[in-house]
């Protein structure tokens, strides 16, 4: 039973989040990719400068234009509200006409840019090849020179795409610029599409308002022709309805509104005449001595008769009450003053009749009167009706000719105004930032493009990384094995350039020579490859408790992964530590480790286990280790060798050997190519599998463990040979870098 890392438990290990393992195998790709993201990312970096350095310079030069609504106010002559409000849209409009082509081609007329470029093209020709290709294939170029509408519509296509307008945020500013080789043309070209713009607004509004004039002049006769007519049908109305009005109104409502009022004066009149007579009549009418109380006589006060005759009259009463009173009312003074009395009293009579007569005759006038005005009131009236129905057609008459009063009267006035501003025209825009000359170019950006095409070099490089991560399927590191295989990685063993070749001679052993790569672990013990092969005993030291015996078989997966030189490194380590080994070649079909130690043998592994030699017959012996090497002699190939290593005979062999050393090394065939190996897996304790660094393809590996589950069950671990160090630290991460080599060098051994 084999003991390894993986029975370890691990429970008491901290969980890792699947994010912090992405973020850890990111930072491993960028370590051991590093040099090719930098490299692919300083060759973009560099056609990014190439390509700006072909470039030709372009120079911007800006200008702004503010659509200002005060500007105009000076011209406004409409006696209605001005508002200085510009909506979104009418800004954007005004960016549209400064884009359109009516104010590219005056600037191209203005600035003659058309000319300046047939004059370009005449003085540059025929480029050669355009003539050599045009020349042999005809058909791609025609050879008729560009007409004059073709160089305009080229250039004002060209100066469309160098004009660029936009509106400054949220304001009424437009910002406009213009991109040219040259820095003074750029100005120029800005400031004139600037003043082309301006002049053509003016343009604009003059011509709108001399439209509007010749149209409202046009307006302004015939409303004065129809105001003319509409005023003469409301004479002519006026005179054969006979409608007479004057500042006040129609005559005949001034004559029917006197007449009501002097009737109702004579109404008045009469009634106060009937009163006065009728209270004279009544008084009369009496004959009694009340009728000269002063009651009686108070009507008639005013009459300069009878208030004489009414102040006798008073004065004989009193003197007739005061001579009774005196003589007696018997007495004829008393008598006589009564006589005069009554007289007074027959006289006041008489001058009240009078008087009623000549109240009844104010009262027949008043009468007659009243009835006069009455009679005229009627006849008025009755004319008042029938001009009344004349008046609705006559005002409807005057409200249209109001009508065209008006329309002329407006219309008039708006033409005086269109008059003034075609005089005066004024426009929004004026310009608040002339265009000069830049100092610096603005294309190519130059820090720009190389900086993006640096950070797109890095992504590229990372991206191209990533895929050569895919796509790459070898085992690099120790953590490849383990994550893949789920195997332990025993260590990794460093590739000696010229070690194999120093010590190989043809016909020779490795045993005669004292180098070599077979006896690396003895020629340099304080190496990193003989500190790997302790590993390697170790492990199997540990992880193997069943007998004293070790019998260790070597694999690979493919020839030339390094199994030979790993069989022999262990034997040699193993033997020149004192104890006894035995290494045997069981590569049947390609006996490479026989051919190096034992080039001259004649009998091994097959005859030994046939019983036709004896272990000393068949052994070779290391002078200096002491490592019995037991060689595989095969002098034509042989057809069935997993049956020879399943065999009865081959089991009593390996456990002869077991008595005789302490160790037994076999190394097998690759794993892939024969069953061989299937067929060992009762004659093996354990298994060393050997995988080259950076070629053993790991599809290739997994599948063929999968196919020998018996053979990965007592696998102890796996070698990763012929490593590339320099590559191998760049591909660690950082404790691995600084521990595992820092102490390497302490304890005396190489990285």
């Amino acid at each position: 039973m084999l003991r390894t890392n993986r029975d370890i438990s691990t429970s008491s290990v901290t969980p890792v989040h699947d994010t912090d393992l992405a973020i850890a195998a990111l930072r491993k790709v960028l370590r051991r990719q590093k040099w090719f993201i930098l490299g692919i990312a300083a060759a973009v970096a560099g056609l990014a400068a190439v390509y700006c350095a072909m470039l030709t310079p372009q120079y911007t030069s800006e200008a702004e234009l503010l659509i200002d609504t005060q500007q105009s106010r000076v011209m406004q002559f409409t006696g209605g509200p001005m508002t200085d409000v510009v909506d979104t849209a009418a800004i954007d409009s005004q960016v549209e006409v400064l884009l359109s082509e009516s104010i590219s081609k005056a600037v191209i007329k203005e600035l003659r840019l058309v000319d300046a470029a047939k004059e370009a093209i005449a003085e540059q020709g025929e480029s050669f090849v355009r003539t050599a290709l045009g020349t042999i294939f005809p058909f791609l170029f025609h050879s008729a020179p560009l007409s004059d509408y073709e160089i305009e519509r080229t250039v004002i296509s060209d100066f469309a795409k160098r004009l660029k307008v936009e509106r400054v945020g949220r304001s009424y500013v437009i910002a406009l610029s213009y991109r040219s080789p040259d820095a003074q043309q750029a100005a120029q070209i800005t400031n004139q599409v600037a003043e082309s713009y301006i002049v053509n607004q003016l343009e604009a509004k003059f011509q709108a308002t001399r439209r509007a004039s010749v149209w409202l002049q046009d307006r302004i006769a015939e409303l004065r022709d129809q105001a003319l007519a509409a005023d003469r049908a409301v004479q002519d109305f006026k005179a054969k309805n006979n409608i007479v009005d004057t500042s006040r109104g129609l005559v005949s409502d001034q004559q029917l509104s006197e007449l009501n009022t002097q009737l109702v004066t004579a109404r008045t009149s009469m009634a106060e005449a009937q009163a006065r007579y009728e209270r004279v009549a009544n008084i009369i009418k009496m004959g009694v001595t009340a009728g000269t109380s002063d009651e009686a006589v108070s009507d008639v006060l005013s009459n300069d008769v009878i208030s004489r005759l009414r102040t006798q009259y008073l004065d004989a009463v009193k003197r007739e009450a005061d001579w009774s009173k005196r003589y007696g009312p018997d007495h004829i003074a008393v008598l006589n003053l009564r006589s005069e009395i009554k007289g007074l009293q027959r006289s006041l009579f008489n001058e009240l009749s009078r008087i009623a007569e000549t109240y009844k005759s104010d009262l027949e006038i008043a009468k007659a009167r009243e009835t006069s005005l009455t009679r005229s009131l009627e006849n008025l009236v009755a004319q008042a009706k029938l001009t009344g129905q004349a008046q609705v057609e006559l005002r409807e008459l005057e409200s249209n000719a109001q009508s065209y009063r008006a329309l002329y009267d407006n219309f008039l006035q708006r033409f005086m105004q269109a008059t003034q501003q075609q005089s005066f025209p004024v426009t929004e825009a004026r310009l608040i930032m002339e265009a000069s000359p830049p100092l610096q170019p603005s294309q190519p950006k130059t820090q720009i493009i190389v900086g993006g095409g640096l950070v797109v070099g890095l992504g590229l490089g990372f991206a191209a990384a990533l895929l050569r991560e895919r796509m790459n399927r070898s085992f690099r590191q120790p953590s490849d094995v383990e994550e893949y295989l789920g195997l332990d990685c025993l260590g990794v063993l460093p590739a000696v350039p010229g070690a194999v070749e120093a010590g190989r001679v043809a016909g020779v052993s490795a045993f005669d020579g004292t180098t070599g790569m077979l006896r690396q672990v003895v020629v340099d013990p304080f190496s990193r490859f003989s500190e790997t092969m302790r590993s390697v005993k170790v492990t199997a030291d540990v992880s193997i408790i069943s007998g004293a015996i070790k019998v260790i078989g070597v694999v690979s997966t493919l020839p030339k992964e390094g199994k030979t030189t790993v069989s022999a490194n262990l034997a040699q380590l193993i033997a020149h530590g004192g104890q006894r080994c035995i290494l045997v070649d069981a590569d049947l079909r390609n006996p490479s480790l026989s051919r190096r130690l034992a080039p001259g043998a004649k009998v091994g592994i097959i005859e030994y286990l046939l019983g036709e030699a004896t272990l000393d017959e068949v052994s070779v012996i290391d002078p200096i280790t002491k490592v019995r090497f037991i060689p595989a002699v095969v002098p034509s190939k042989i057809v069935h060798t997993n049956e020879i290593l399943s065999s009865p005979q081959m089991a009593k062999a390996i456990d002869n050997l077991k008595q005789h050393a302490d160790y037994v090394i076999i190394d097998f065939p690759p794993m892939a190519l024969v069953v061989d190996v299937f067929a060992s897996t009762h004659l093996v304790d354990g298994y060393v599998y050997v995988l080259e660094w950076g070629s053993s393809h790991r599809d290739l590996v997994v599948r063929t463990l999968q196919n020998a589950p018996q053979v990965h069950e007592k696998v102890l671990g796996c070698l990763l040979n012929k490593a590339d160090l320099t590559a191998l630290r760049h591909l660690e991460d950082y404790g691995s870098k600084y521990y595992y080599h820092k102490y390497y060098v302490r304890y005396g051994v190489d990285g």
